[in-house]
């Protein structure tokens, strides 16, 4: 059938630093809905290799792993997009560190985690005379146990909710265009992590949740 497309690959890659080889397959599948819109699958490994700033390491260090699984549909015309994916990744030998002399250095790769979420995407530029504008949400849910954390949580830089609107209309008689844009992000999680040289083991002395994040922004352009 002409309305299923299928793509295939792998990327290979040696490391001198590990003194390793990895391959990563990936796949995607796509479905023709009908003239404007599609649903697609898709799945992939990526690897990574370990920051220099962890070498040397107190052991042998490992490629980091992630697995992704994607699903999305999508809606397209000539004045409007419509857009939803959900999404499920899985990571695997994430760095572990460990504290040498006051210093913090890598350990291990038996860091781990995974994420999941689902992102929105609409924009228009067909009801509104002039008016270009596009919306986007994205909701994320994230936990991993990797560097000095003492257990699975979430990591300070993933917020679980942001969106953003944009709005841009020209006015032809002023020869101006007026932009307008509002991004938001739910509140980042904070740690104050020590390290306890009698059980070797680091703990929270300190954890919270810093404010939402709002940012507004307003341009013209003649």
């Amino acid at each position: 059938t002409n309305n299923l497309a299928a793509k295939f690959g792998a990327r290979a890659e040696y490391t001198e630093l590990l003194a390793k080889t990895n391959l990563a397959p990936r796949i995607s599948l796509a479905y023709k809905l009908g003239k404007q819109s599609q649903a697609s699958l898709a799945y992939g490994i990526f690897y990574q290799n370990p920051e220099l700033k962890y070498q040397p390491a107190v052991n042998p260090l490992l490629f980091m792993k992630a697995e992704h699984y994607i699903a999305q549909y999508q809606k397209t015309t000539s004045l409007t997009t419509f857009r939803a994916e959900a999404f499920y990744k899985k990571y695997q030998n994430l760095i572990k560190t460990t504290n040498v002399n006051g210093r913090e250095v890598a350990g291990s790769n038996k860091g781990y985690g995974d994420a999941n979420g689902f992102e929105l995407f609409w924009r228009d530029k067909k009801n509104v005379k002039n008016l270009d504008y596009w919306i986007s949400y994205s909701y994320l849910n994230t936990k991993r146990d990797f560097l000095n954390f003492p257990t699975a949580i979430t990591p300070n830089f993933a917020a679980n909710h942001t969106a953003s609107l944009v709005t841009k209309m020209f006015v032809t008689k002023l020869k101006t265009n007026f932009n307008f844009s509002y991004n938001y992000a739910s509140g980042r999680p904070y740690y104050n992590i020590q390290y306890d040289f009698n059980t070797g083991k680091t703990f929270f002395a300190d954890r919270g949740r810093i404010p939402d994040y709002h940012n507004v922004s307003f341009a013209l352009n003649y």
